[in-house]
């Protein structure tokens, strides 16, 4: 009896096939992140002194309505002259702006504004804002540091 060649490299093949496709790792799991530049939805961002108190100012270009609320956070950075700027900063959520609703059907920014009050003279502090989309995905957008006379 004949051996057909022609049938076992084909099923030799198919189960060669199998197993590379199969078998092996394919990538480290990572987890699902946004595509967009959340960066370029935050533009002109300033802090100004008002008083006693610190007032952040930014535009916000949300014409896709993908993002829900921005938190603004802020760390102090040291007292004046005292600075430590290399250092990591611990950053503390002091306010949340909802966003979701304030879709603007022009497609242009909206400018949004932010009264920090609990501030101390001669401190330096940096403030940054997080933009979070529908599913509570938070990317740092912007900063900014002022020097609290």
């Amino acid at each position: 009896m004949k051996k057909n060649p022609a049938k076992y490299s084909v099923f030799y093949c198919l189960i060669l096939l199998i197993i590379v496709t199969g078998c092996g790792l394919k990538g480290n799991p990572i987890a699902s992140t946004s595509v967009i530049d959340y960066k370029n939805l935050v533009k002109n961002m300033e802090a100004s002194m008002l008083n006693d108190s610190v007032v952040l100012k930014w535009d916000f270009y949300n014409k896709d309505g993908i993002i829900n609320y921005i938190l603004i956070e802020k760390s102090e950075v040291g007292s004046a002259g005292n600075e430590c700027k290399g250092c990591p900063r611990t950053y503390e959520r002091i306010g949340k702006i909802f966003v979701k609703e304030s879709a603007r059907e022009d497609k242009k920014f909206k400018a949004f504004n932010f009264t920090d009050k609990k501030v101390e003279r001669d401190k330096t502090y940096n403030y940054r804002l997080m933009l979070c989309d529908n599913d509570a995905f938070c990317s740092e957008a912007s900063n900014t540091e002022i020097n609290f006379k």
